[in-house]
């Protein structure tokens, strides 16, 4: 059976959710950001040339009604595969994951702003989107309950 082996709970990208890989002297790789948490991102884009390097930077941002952008992100290149059938001639559709790297506090605290404004819970099965932070504060309000109920002693009479 399939382990999970991240650390950090995936979130499904909104539209207006893009990431771009930043290279000197090369063409600048931008595509939909498919995934994010706060250790990685998946994203879907077009490239002409083959592979990214296992090292890179990329740039994230979004915009929908709002505008968010962290800029030379450190990460590790997990894979860069192509999208089998989204492919033309000269160009390819390519699908990478990333892992992020030395990020300090301020990049967490924009890269949590932009995950609860630009990302999703998928695994959610009732109407509607969910965001990170509801997810967090349902599942606070859960145990602060939880612990209520098991906190409080029988009113019951020994029969």
């Amino acid at each position: 059976m399939f382990e999970e082996k991240r650390k950090h709970k995936r979130f499904k990208g909104k539209k207006g959710a893009f990431a771009a890989f930043i290279r000197p002297n090369e063409l600048i790789n931008t595509g939909q950001i498919q995934d994010i948490s706060m250790g990685g991102l998946c994203v879907q884009y077009l490239a002409a040339n083959g592979d990214n390097e296992k090292r890179s930077e990329i740039t994230i941002f979004g915009s929908n009604n709002r505008f968010i952008h962290l800029r030379s992100v450190q990460c590790r290149i997990i894979y860069d595969r192509e999208v089998p059938g989204g492919s033309w001639k000269q160009i390819s559709t390519r699908r990478c994951g990333v892992e992020f790297e030395n990020l300090f506090d301020k990049d967490l605290s924009m890269l949590q702003d932009f995950i609860d404004h630009f990302a999703f819970d998928k695994t959610r099965k009732s109407k509607g989107q969910v965001t990170p932070r509801e997810v967090k504060t349902r599942k606070a309000s859960r145990v602060e309950i939880d612990s209520k109920r098991t906190a409080l002693p029988s009113n019951r009479p020994d029969a």
